[in-house]
């Protein structure tokens, strides 16, 4: 059996420990998490209800000296690193130097004491960009040049939606292989998904029967009743008005060409100041909104009134149609509550789940009502596994806060055992 120790730095809620323990369970590997990183409380009591890892064992990782003495021996590496710019100013003395005092550094520290022969990095897509690439570009070389780690030739991007998984979540992934440890004479590694591709039931499958896949196999049929949106409350009776409102207005205006509705601003109806000192895209906007109110003039200025937009919030008076022009009702779309508007996707992945705010909501025909994703949904489409406790069961607080949190800020799991196992097998 085959022996693997590792270390999961900014560990959070231990989406890189789960799936390698399915990685291990899968081709019968003998695993030992030999070190944890992660200062948020709230995560750890997660993390120890759900791994062999004592609460007094997790550290701040800024704690490790600068030969990493406390972090034992291992094989693997994984850390969801924080994002932060690099220091300009070291060019001359290496990358090293211009890495001191982030983050990324404590990781460096680790790396260049211990050796382990496998890392997986992950990060939001932005680093790649991130301070105009520089930030890039001392990660890589860092790692390639001063380390000596193999890694992918291009950026490694992947989303839930790439593998079945219906959630769009780009992240950059960093794989590596120490080559001292290897007998490979590439300068890069490289992954191979076509099989990906092949078994993506997002690819094959009509929106229709995506819907129906996504709801058998994401989605819980029994749902508490906090989840629901209720009329008899005050908030929820507005928001359930402004919906009933936008899927009238959906289903009854005309569009330019028979084309998809653009972004509407509702404020906007009926204004006809000059648009020459706008932004094109805005200016666009505007008069594509400009256009469909004259075609549906009598309607719209009804529909003003019936719903009293004028007096709803400015988030409400958004509303961007991002479900195709084939889908004619609101309650076919998965809904996105964002600061700037309302978002309706189509229903065949759900948009990125983001920490504490923008949770999703779907009409749930089965109890016929207007209701939030339940944080063991978030968990379902971060694919952490039905036995795994999350934060309010372990707790028994009736407070979803830190576990939509959690999930939110966690790796989804069967990116990362894809990634783990390719390594692992391969290499």
């Amino acid at each position: 059996m085959t022996k693997i120790k590792f270390v999961d730095l900014f560990a959070g809620i231990g989406g890189f420990h789960k799936a390698l323990e399915l990685v291990a369970e899968k081709n019968n590997y003998d695993i030992e998490c030999v070190f944890v990183s992660e200062i948020d409380q709230e995560a750890i009591k997660t993390y120890t209800s759900n791994f062999l890892v004592e609460k007094e064992k997790i550290i701040n990782i800024r704690d490790l000296d600068d030969y990493a003495t406390d972090v034992p021996e291992h094989d693997f590496l994984f850390a969801g690193f924080p994002c932060q710019t690099f220091s300009n100013a070291g060019n001359k003395k290496g990358f090293l130097d211009e890495i001191r005092g982030t983050l990324f550094f404590d990781i460096v520290k680790i790396l260049k004491n211990k050796k382990p022969k496998y890392i997986l990095l992950e990060n939001v897509k932005h680093l790649v960009n991130h301070d105009n690439g520089n930030t890039w570009n001392i990660i890589i070389k860092t790692l390639k040049d001063d380390l000596g780690y193999l890694i992918p030739k291009d950026p490694l991007i992947l989303s839930p939606h790439n593998f079945g998984i219906p959630q769009e979540r780009q992240r950059v992934f960093i794989p590596g292989i120490l080559k001292e440890k290897t007998g490979i004479t590439e300068e890069y590694i490289s992954f191979d998904f076509d099989r990906l591709k092949l078994d993506n039931p997002l690819n094959v499958l009509e929106p229709k029967q995506v819907k129906k896949y996504i709801w058998e196999n994401f989605l819980e049929k029994s749902v508490e009743k906090k989840y629901f949106l209720d009329k008899t409350k005050i908030k929820d009776n507005y928001l359930l008005t402004v919906l009933e409102a936008w899927n009238e207005f959906l289903k009854n205006v005309k569009t330019i060409n028979n084309r998809t509705l653009p972004v509407i601003w509702s404020n906007e109806f009926g204004k006809n100041y000059k648009l020459d000192d706008l932004c094109n895209w805005r200016k666009k906007y505007i008069s594509d909104m400009r256009e469909i109110y004259y075609m549906n003039k009598n309607f719209i200025d009804s529909w003003l009134i019936k719903y009293n937009v004028k007096n709803w919030k400015k988030r409400e008076q958004k509303f961007e149609w991002q479900a195709g022009k084939d889908i004619n009702d609101i309650k076919d779309s998965f809904i996105q509550l964002r600061q700037s508007g309302i978002r309706c996707k189509r229903p065949i992945k759900f948009p990125t789940l983001v920490a504490m705010v923008q949770i999703p909501i779907i009409y749930d025909n089965l109890n016929k009502g207007w209701r939030y994703l339940t944080p063991r949904e978030t968990a379902n489409l971060q694919s952490f596994p039905k036995n795994y406790k999350i934060y309010n069961e372990i707790t028994k607080e009736n407070n979803d806060f830190y576990a939509y949190k959690q999930f939110g800020n966690a790796v989804n799991v069967s990116i990362v055992s894809f990634i783990q196992e390719y390594l692992l097998k391969k290499f």
